[in-house]
C-alpha cells in the first residue's frame, strides 16, 4: 500500500513524523505557540522582564533547539504584549565566524588552540550582533518607516547614550549588506557626536602646508623675497597649528586603533575606515570611554553596561541571549573537549548574573558530563546553585504521547474529525502500549522516528488491492524492539543517530 494511500483514508495532509529538525519542521512551527513543551519549559523559561540564567544539557534530539524556538516565539508574543517592557533577543547559535576568527585555521584541529576563547570573545560577540542589528535599522532607506522611528528615537537620546552608540559602532558593526563606511557616515548624521575637523584632516592640512612652505622657501632663494618669506610665514605658522592639534590626537587614535584590531577578534576592523571612526571623536570624549585591554574584563563589563543603558533608551529593560547549536560548528564537530574550551568561559558568575540580562544554554549532554568533572573552585567561580540548572532533558512517554498527538491532529485536513494516535491502531493496541512504547524512546526525535518507520512498515506489508488501515500490534511490537535497541546503543556510543 502506498504511504499516501495511508494518509489519505485518515485525512491527512503530509506525515507528520518525518521532520527531526526542529528548525526545518513546518509542522512544529504552526503548533509550536500552543503546542506541548516540555514540563519545565516555565522554569527554564523564566520571566523576559527579569531574565534569569538557564542551563540545560540534552541528548541529540532531545529538544533543545525546539526549546530556543519555542523560547524565541514566546519572548516575541511577550515583547507585543508588553511594548513597555519589552526584552532584546540575540539568538547566539552561529559559531563558525567566531572560531574562525579566534582560533584561527592554522592547525585549529588541535583542543589546545581552543584554550585561546575568552570570556571577553563571548562578551564582543553578543556586543555586535546587537549593535550590528541597531545600526542595520538606522541604515535602512529613508522611506523606510523603521528607519525613520529609530533615527526619530535616536535623536531623542541624552548625549552621553548617543555617543555611547557611536563608539560601540566603531568597535563591534559587523555589517553584511551595506559598506562600513556608509553605515558609519550615515549613523554619524543622525547622532550628531562627531567633530568637523578631524585629526586626519589635519594631518592632511598638515602635509599641504608644509609643502606651502617649501614653495615659500624656493621663492626666497630664487629671489622671490616678499613672496617666499610669506608663503614660508603662513605655511609654517598653519603647519604649526597643524602639528599642535593634530599629531597627538593622530598618534593616539593609531594606537586606539592597533589595540582595538588586536583585541577584539570576532570583528572584521577595515583599518581605515577604524581610523576615520576613531577621528570623528573628540580626544576629550574618547578619553572617557573604555578600551579593551589584554585580561582586562572590567572594560567589556563597562562596554556591556552601557549597551544595556542605550536598549533601554530603545525600549527595551532586559536583553535574552539564547546559546545553542555549540557542538556544530565546522572545527568543533561535536568534540567534547572542544565544546568544553568553547563554552567554558561563559560560566562566570559575573556575567551569569548580570542585572538585566539572561543567559539560557542549551548544551549537548556530553557537556553534561564534563560538568561533573570540574572541582569546588569551578561550582564557585560559576555560582550553578543560583542558576535553572537541568542536568538532562527528559521526556516521559505521556509528554511524547501528546507531542504525536498534536503533530497528528496539525496535519489533518479541515472539516476532518479530530484524530487521535491510538485510532490509527487496531484495538488490541491500548493508549498506554502506545505511552509504553514511547517511553522507550525517550526523546521526540526518536519517537517521530519510531512512528515514521512504524507507518513505513505497516504499509510494506499491505497491498493497495486489499488495504488494511489499522496497524496491529505485532507491527508495533517489532518495531518498538528495533528502535528501543538502536535507542540504547546509540546511548552507549554504539551507533549513528
Amino acid at each position: 500500500m502506498k504511504i499516501d494511500t495511508f494518509l489519505k483514508h485518515w485525512h491527512l495532509n503530509q506525515n507528520p513524523f518525518v521532520a527531526e529538525e526542529a528548525r526545518d519542521d513546518k509542522i512544529y512551527q504552526d503548533i509550536m505557540q500552543e503546542g506541548v513543551a516540555h514540563p519545565e519549559f516555565e522554569k527554564i523559561f523564566g520571566r523576559p522582564d527579569r531574565p534569569n540564567t538557564a542551563v540545560v544539557f540534552g541528548e541529540k534530539g532531545s529538544g533543545k533547539t525546539a526549546l530556543r524556538l519555542l523560547m524565541e516565539n514566546r519572548l516575541k508574543s511577550y515583547n507585543e504584549e508588553h511594548p513597555r517592557e519589552k526584552t532584546w533577543i540575540v539568538r547566539y547559535d552561529e559559531w563558525n565566524h567566531m572560531v574562525d576568527r579566534v582560533v584561527g585555521t592554522e592547525e585549529a584541529t588541535q583542543k589546545e588552540n581552543f584554550d585561546k576563547i575568552r570570556l571577553e570573545d563571548h562578551v564582543d560577540k553578543i556586543i555586535s550582533m546587537v549593535v550590528t542589528e541597531v545600526v542595520d535599522a538606522a541604515s535602512r532607506p529613508t522611506n523606510s518607516k523603521v528607519g525613520r522611528e529609530l533615527a526619530k528615537t535616536l535623536r531623542k537620546l541624552p548625549r552621553q547614550q548617543r555617543l555611547d552608540l557611536a563608539y560601540l559602532t566603531t568597535l563591534y558593526d559587523q555589517p553584511t549588506l551595506s559598506t562600513r563606511g556608509e553605515r558609519w557616515r550615515k549613523l554619524t548624521r543622525i547622532l550628531k557626536v562627531n567633530q568637523l575637523v578631524t585629526p586626519n584632516m589635519m594631518m592632511f592640512a598638515l602635509g599641504g602646508c608644509a609643502l606651502l612652505a617649501g614653495i615659500g622657501a624656493g621663492l626666497f632663494y630664487f629671489g622671490q623675497v616678499i613672496p617666499g618669506v610669506l608663503c614660508a610665514g603662513i605655511g609654517g605658522l598653519i603647519a604649526f597649528g597643524c602639528a599642535w592639534f593634530g599629531i597627538g590626537p593622530y598618534f593616539a587614535n593609531r594606537k586606539r586603533r592597533n589595540q582595538i584590531e588586536a583585541e577584539i577578534k570576532v570583528v572584521d576592523h577595515p583599518l581605515n575606515i577604524l581610523s576615520e571612526q576613531l577621528g570623528s571623536f573628540r580626544s576629550a570624549d574618547l578619553e572617557g570611554l573604555p578600551m579593551p585591554k589584554p585580561k582586562d574584563q572590567d572594560a567589556r563589563y563597562e562596554l556591556l553596561g552601557r549597551l544595556l543603558r542605550l536598549i533601554k533608551g530603545l525600549g527595551f529593560v532586559s536583553m535574552t541571549v539564547l546559546v545553542d547549536r555549540v557542538d556544530e560548528p565546522s572545527m568543533v564537530n561535536g568534540d567534547a573537549q572542544k565544546m568544553r574550551r568553547l563554552i567554558w568561559p561563559l560560566f562566570t558568575h559575573k556575567i551569569l548574573q548580570q542585572d538585566g540580562l539572561g543567559i539560557k544554554m542549551l548544551l549537548p549532554i556530553e557537556l553534561g558530563y564534563e560538568l561533573k568533572r570540574e572541582d569546588g573552585d569551578f561550582f564557585r567561580k560559576a555560582r550553578l546553585d543560583k542558576g535553572n540548572l537541568i542536568e538532562r532533558l527528559e521526556w516521559t512517554g505521556v509528554n511524547l504521547f501528546d507531542i504525536c498527538n498534536q503533530r497528528l491532529q496539525a496535519v489533518q485536513e479541515p472539516g476532518s474529525d479530530e484524530l487521535s494516535l491510538n485510532q490509527l491502531f487496531s484495538d488490541e493496541v491500548s493508549v498506554q502500549d502506545l505511552v509504553d512504547a514511547l517511553d522507550q524512546m525517550k526523546q521526540p526525535r526518536d519517537a517521530f522516528k519510531f512512528l515514521y518507520e512504524i507507518i513505513i512498515q505497516h504499509c510494506k506489508g499491505s497491498t493497495d488491492a486489499d488495504p488494511e488501515f489499522y496497524i496491529p500490534k505485532l507491527t508495533l511490537e517489532q518495531v518498538r524492539r528495533r528502535q528501543s535497541q538502536r535507542v540504547q546503543d546509540l546511548s552507549r556510543g554504539y551507533s549513528a543517530a
